[in-house]
């Protein structure tokens, strides 16, 4: 599996600018705009820069699902949503911004990462990660959405 690093973010970056901003998903209901900007919101949350999001999981997404998942054995559900408690709180996982807003937040991340100063906030569903398992689930998020386009 690949590691969240600097080689990384440059081919995902490549990765998401290849989608035409009309191409039609695999699944699901996102479109390239509304992608970058879903990206950018779990870039920002994972940075503790979004709002405040409440935990939804419960003991088997936190010591169950989040441990399979992360280690890949088994697949993000191509049909996840927010939580309908959070959409009735008007949450919403998208926040303004293009591809170029995306990939300076990748970079600041990775530099926080590097300096040793991320203080990562916790997964809605999963709880606390480390920085480990944000690297993991920030690439199992990436691909799965990145496939949703075919790319």
């Amino acid at each position: 599996m690949h590691h969240f690093d600097g080689d990384y973010a440059e081919e995902v970056v490549k990765r998401l600018g290849s989608i035409r901003k009309d191409a039609e998903p695999r699944w699901g209901d996102l479109r390239r705009d509304s992608l970058i900007e879903h990206l950018i919101w779990a870039m920002r949350h994972s940075m503790g820069r979004s709002r405040t999001v409440p935990f939804v999981g419960n003991c088997f997404t936190r010591y169950v699902a989040r441990p399979l998942i992360l280690i890949g054995a088994v697949p993000l559900s191509k049909d996840s949503r927010t939580a309908r408690s959070l959409r009735r709180q008007g949450l919403r996982t998208q926040e303004p911004g293009d591809l170029e807003t995306l990939h300076a937040l990748v970079e600041e991340y990775l530099g926080l990462v590097q300096a040793d100063e991320l203080q990562p906030a916790p997964h809605p569903t999963f709880g606390r990660l480390d920085i480990d398992g944000w690297d993991r689930f920030h690439v199992l998020h990436f691909e799965h959405h990145l496939k949703q386009f075919g790319t």
